[in-house]
């Protein structure tokens, strides 16, 4: 589900040998200027609530387009989504090709 935030986030291997995840490393392209086609909703029901998951199945299908939504509604704990919140649902195609995680390993730089 946050196969960009955090299960493509490069690691740090520390002089002990602890694996470290950089999550200072961004998600987006270095040029990007944000989505121009997105819808604006307003969580409505109790139901979507801290499930991001859930607003991602009702508006994509799927799940697996759950960090779109985080990331483009400016919210970083998932789990603070309450049931007045107006978030930002970018076009699929277009977020998908904003990502950093998307590009040649040369380019994102």
């Amino acid at each position: 589900m946050f196969t960009y935030t955090i299960d493509r986030k490069p690691t740090i291997k520390d002089k002990k040998g602890n694996i470290i995840v950089d999550f200072v490393q961004p998600i987006f392209k270095k040029n990007s200027v944000g989505v121009e086609d997105y819808l604006v909703r307003r969580v409505d029901s109790e139901k979507y609530a801290m499930r991001p998951d859930l607003i991602s199945y009702a508006m994509y299908g799927t799940d697996d387009n759950t960090e779109y939504i985080l990331k483009f509604s400016g919210i970083s704990n998932p789990f603070s989504l309450c049931d007045d919140d107006v978030l930002k649902i970018p076009n699929e195609t277009e977020a998908y090709g904003m990502m950093n995680a998307n590009v040649p390993e040369d380019d994102k730089q």
